[in-house]
C-alpha cells in the first residue's frame, strides 16, 4: 500500500539524510540543531514511515540497511529540488548557502576540472557541496532532463527541448609516451603510430567513452589495442611503465605530465578540435544558485569572459 504524501512529515527526510551523513545520532542532532532525543525520535517515525529498521547500532555508530542506500539518492535529489525551488528568484549568496550541486563530470572532469572547481569554492564562507555522477550514462542524461542534476557535460549540444546549453572547452587530441621510450623521442610519425601498441580508454558502462566517441566520429584512426581499461586516471601509470602510447586530450595529457615521466606529442592525423558542451535542465534558468554554479564552473574551465570578475560574491 503506497503511503499518503500527506501524512508523511518531510523535515523527516532532512533528519535520515544527516544521519546518513554523520553516521551518529548525536552528530546529526548538532548538525541540524537539535536534540539528540529529537533525533531518535524522528528515526523511530522513519523507521514506520519506511517500514524497515533503516539503521543498526555498532560500536562505531548507526550502521544504514539495505534500504537506506536504497533510499539516499533519491531523498537526496528531491530535498535538493525542494531547496532550488525555494530559492528560485531570490538572491543566491554562496556564503550563506549548504547547497548540493550534482554534475556529471566523470573521471575525466574529477581529475582536471574538479581541482579548479573546488578551489574556487573555498573562497565562500558557506557550505556549498559537489556530487560528481558518471558522464555518458544513460541514467545521468536522464536526471538532467528531468531537472534533478544540474549540470551534465558531453561533445554534442543536446536536441532535446528541455535542455539548455553552451560551449565549456575546446580541446585538441594528443598523444603520450614514457620519456625514455625506445623508438619515440620527442617526434612521432604515422608509421610509428600505427606499429606501437595502444591503451585504450573505451567502454564504460552503457557505451563507448566520450573520447572513443570523439575519435571515432571524427575519422576511423586504426590502432593496435593492447588494453582497453575504464578510466582516465589509469592512463599515464600504464604509459610510464610500458612501451605502450595513448590518445588523450591535450588539457588531461599537460596535467599527467606534470606528475609522471611522459612526453607529449602531436597525433599525427590532421582532427579537428574537441568541443565540450555544459547542459542543464531549461527549468532551471531563473535559479540564481544555478546561475552561480554555471559562472563558477566557466571560470574553472578557463571559458568566462576576462572582464567577468572572478568570484562574484553573490549573484543579484
Amino acid at each position: 500500500m503506497k503511503p499518503n504524501l500527506r501524512s508523511v512529515d518531510l523535515n523527516l527526510l532532512t533528519i535520515f539524510d544527516a544521519i546518513m551523513q554523520t553516521g551518529k545520532l548525536s552528530s546529526a542532532a548538532d548538525q541540524l540543531g537539535m536534540t539528540q532525543p529529537a533525533v531518535s525520535n524522528a528515526l523511530s517515525r522513519l523507521r514506520l514511515t519506511f517500514d524497515d529498521d533503516l539503521f543498526f547500532r555498532s560500536r562505531h555508530g548507526m550502521v544504514p540497511t539495505p534500504r537506506s542506500h536504497e533510499l539516499i539518492e533519491p531523498i537526496r535529489h528531491a530535498l535538493s529540488l525542494i531547496e532550488g525551488t525555494l530559492e528560485g528568484n531570490s538572491d543566491f549568496d554562496p556564503d550563506n548557502s549548504s547547497r548540493t550541486f550534482s554534475l556529471a563530470i566523470g573521471d575525466f572532469g574529477e581529475t582536471v576540472l574538479l581541482p579548479a572547481l573546488l578551489a574556487r569554492i573555498s573562497h565562500y564562507k558557506g557550505d556549498v557541496k559537489i556530487r560528481s555522477y558518471p558522464e555518458l550514462e544513460s541514467t545521468s542524461y536522464e536526471l538532467v532532463k528531468q531537472g534533478q542534476l544540474d549540470f551534465y557535460f558531453d561533445y554534442k549540444p543536446p536536441k532535446d527541448a528541455r535542455l539548455k546549453s553552451c560551449k565549456f572547452t575546446t580541446d585538441e587530441l594528443v598523444v603520450i609516451a614514457r620519456n625514455n621510450h625506445p623508438k619515440i623521442r620527442g617526434s612521432l610519425s604515422r608509421e610509428a603510430f600505427l606499429d606501437a601498441r595502444h591503451i585504450i580508454l573505451n567502454h564504460r558502462h552503457s557505451g563507448p567513452s566520450l573520447l572513443e566517441n570523439i575519435l571515432r566520429e571524427a575519422s576511423p584512426i586504426p590502432r593496435k589495442s593492447v588494453v582497453e581499461i575504464n578510466q582516465y586516471v589509469a592512463v599515464p601509470g600504464l604509459v610510464s611503465s610500458s612501451d605502450c602510447i595513448a590518445t588523450l586530450p591535450k588539457r588531461m595529457a599537460e596535467h599527467f605530465a606534470q606528475r609522471e615521466s611522459i612526453q607529449i606529442l602531436p597525433l599525427p592525423y590532421r582532427t579537428k578540435q574537441t568541443t565540450t558542451w555544459l547542459i542543464w535542465h531549461r527549468g532551471m534558468e531563473k535559479d540564481k544558485g544555478h546561475q552561480w554554479m554555471k559562472q563558477i564552473l566557466l571560470e574553472a574551465a578557463g571559458t568566462q569572459q576576462s572582464e567577468r570578475q572572478l568570484l562574484n560574491r553573490s549573484v543579484k
